[in-house]
């Protein structure tokens, strides 16, 4: 309750202190920061948000058969895209992974999220020019009233404490000191666990233009704590093919470039569509390659968080890709499209019988191979041991 308290009063104070530094609304429904890095092409997808859809329903099997029954939903994303994971059945759950759910959930209670968070790191940035003209001024009794209020609102933004709490573990593993080093990892861990642009691991899938729409798997490297979101191709085209890279983000809350990135804020209109008002975003770099995956370079980019979506800008050829989560259906049947082109189909929605054929074999070996380890699994003779006398064991060929 106390904290519930102070997030009250701190955004009541934000509230009070908000000024409108904004340039008009543009065309696509975004107001620019007249000092933000400029990003025209970060446009929210044609067609209504989420709030105003009504299209999230089961479809049948005949309408999943259909390319316009998959890419039928908001702008560019598909009735597949559209809907947010549903929660799972945690009576399943370990005790373990029980205990550390409910630890994040605590950890979330301590933050605000969203536009409240961006309001606060608004009055944030008020407060600490205001402590800066209190010691200008010496006024003690001022400076120490506004330290205390930078406090209390710093504590109530997780990748503030992220990043604090990553500095000192830094710090703590450098003395050797293993015990408080654990303790900041710990609490590295679940602020990040409260920071949406952590939590973007798994499939995707996005509209690549001419190429149609592909998939991609975000992870993020350097361990439990890395900061670099890595975007791989599931799927691919003939510029960029699977396997390969298609951009990267620097998630750091120091990261190159991020203090110029001020979060693009949407119109009055979209922002009641997509239920956000600010979109946050990072710097990034994305990958463009010619035919055949030659010439290839890298370029700047930026990562866009869009509520339970997010989309990455090539800035230089002001190219924005859309990202939405696949459903079960959709994920099977693009990853059989993408095996079928493998295998000589030309056309992936079109019968090819050769290709048909290679697919079977080639599921036929996979099955065939599973069946002999399960043999070895249990002990029992195969032909992965490679017994000369398999086949004259006592009763073969009686």
């Amino acid at each position: 309750m106390k904290a519930i308290s102070a997030a009250s009063a701190v955004i009541s104070l934000i509230a009070a202190s908000q000024t409108n530094a904004f340039a008009p609304s543009n065309m696509f429904g975004i107001k620019a920061k007249i000092r933000s890095t400029s990003l025209s092409m970060a446009t929210m997808p044609d067609g209504p948000g989420p709030n105003e859809w009504e299209g999230n329903k089961p479809q049948t099997g005949s309408e999943l058969e259909s390319s316009s029954a998959y890419f039928s939903g908001p702008g560019d994303l598909s009735d597949d895209m559209t809907l947010p994971i549903e929660d799972a059945d945690q009576s399943s759950f370990s005790s373990g992974r029980l205990n550390r759910i409910k630890l994040e959930d605590d950890a979330k209670k301590l933050y605000l999220h969203g536009d409240e968070l961006i309001e606060l790191r608004k009055y944030i940035i008020n407060l600490e020019a205001d402590l800066e003209r209190a010691a200008d001024e010496r006024d003690t009794e001022s400076i120490q009233h506004i330290t205390r209020a930078l406090h209390e609102s710093k504590a109530m933004d997780a990748e503030h404490c992220y990043m604090m709490a990553l500095e000192n573990l830094k710090i703590a593993e450098n003395d050797g000191n293993q015990d408080e080093a654990r303790e900041y990892r710990i609490e590295a861990l679940l602020a990040r666990s409260c920071l949406p642009q952590f939590q973007l691991s798994g499939l995707w899938v996005g509209k690549y233009g001419d190429h149609g729409y592909e998939m991609v798997n975000v992870t993020y490297v350097g361990g439990e704590l890395g900061n670099t979101l890595v975007a791989s191709k599931i799927t691919g085209d003939k510029n960029v093919p699977k396997g390969e890279i298609t951009f990267t983000a620097d998630l750091h809350p120091k990261a190159k470039g991020r203090s110029n990135l001020d979060p693009i804020e949407l119109s009055t209109v979209a922002a009641k569509q997509w239920g956000h008002q600010h979109l946050p975003r990072f710097p990034g770099q994305g990958q463009v390659a010619a035919e055949g995956f030659v010439n290839q370079q890298w370029m700047d980019g930026q990562l866009i968080l869009v509520g339970e979506y997010f989309s990455f800008a090539w800035l230089p050829i002001g190219h924005q890709i859309f990202f939405g989560r696949p459903s079960a259906e959709l994920t099977l049947k693009m990853l059989k499209q993408s095996k079928m082109s493998d295998y000589g189909a030309s056309d992936v929605d079109s019968p090819n019988a050769v290709a048909e054929q290679r697919a079977f074999a080639q599921r036929c070996f996979q099955e065939t191979e599973l069946m002999l380890f399960d043999d070895e699994a249990d002990g029992e003779l195969c032909f992965l041991m490679d017994d000369d006398d398999y086949f004259c064991q006592d009763g073969c060929f009686e």
